[in-house]
Order: structure tokens, then sequence, then C-alpha cells
């Protein structure tokens, strides 16, 4: 097993969580679970020490969750946030250590989402409150990626 770390959001730790969620969904993306809602995100993390800013995005409308770099032209939300923030929600070991994390910063300004909150409250809440049915060998993603976080 490699003990390699990379650094949380670098070029490094992207193409390895990549690599590791490409894995997941090619083994096992006929029993994943279908999002809860159809929605396009923008994502871009500020304020990163090691590098630029990140642009990614979330498209869940073909009936899977892709997460990508790169940003979408046309969206539904457009999430800002910056790195310390972005490493505590990653970092969060919970659906409930996330969902106490989650309004306060929205309300104290460190996450900042443009258009309509109502459009990614599905995804959240199957985030925060309801159990996904992932096939047991997926359930380690996380946990995968952690291993090889240095924040």
């Amino acid at each position: 097993m490699s003990t390699e770390r990379f650094l949380f959001l670098s070029d490094e730790w992207i193409a390895k969580a990549t690599e590791i969620r490409e894995e997941v969904e090619g083994l096992f993306g006929d029993r994943m679970p279908e999002p809860p809602a159809e929605v396009r995100i923008n994502i871009t993390v500020t304020q990163i020490p090691h590098r630029d800013d990140v642009r990614g995005h979330i498209d869940t409308t073909g009936g899977t969750l892709v997460i990508l770099e790169g940003q979408l032209e046309e969206v539904d939300v457009a999430v800002t946030t910056d790195y310390i923030t972005a490493a505590e929600f990653f970092a969060a070991g919970s659906p409930e250590e996330f969902a106490q994390a989650l309004m306060p910063a929205i309300f104290a300004g460190r996450i900042l989402i443009e258009g309509d909150l109502a459009e990614i409250m599905p995804l959240m809440q199957q985030q925060i409150i309801e159990p996904i049915d992932l096939p047991p060998e997926a359930r380690d993603v996380g946990a995968r990626i952690a291993g090889f976080t240095e924040i």
C-alpha cells in the first residue's frame, strides 16, 4: 500500500482522486444510486496556498453524479468557497459533522451560493441525512482519498 501523500487540491491530488472515482464508477457504475435531483453546479475554491484557484463542476443531469475540472457555461447554481473551508468539509468525519458546519459557513459568508439554493438542497440532504445505498466496496472511496490527502 502506498503512503504517498498529496496536498489537497494539488494537480496530483486531483489526478489521484479522479483515478479512484473512475475506478469505482467502472466497477460499480450500474449499481450506484441515481442522484436525487438534476442540477448543474459550478464550484470555485479560492485562496489555495499552493496554486491558483480550482474551478470545477458537478453535473447530475445525465442520471449520475459527475464531478470534473473546468466550469460549465450554463448552470443552476455557482458555489464559491475558500481553501480552508473546502478542507474542513473534506475532512468532516461524518454526515453529522458536515451538517453542523454547512449552514454556519453559508451564513458567515465562507460559502457563497449564486442561484437558487433549492436546486442543490436535495443533494445536500442526501449527503447529510439520507444513507446512500452504495455497494460495500464503493463506500470506502472517501477513506481512500483521505488516506493520501495532506491538508
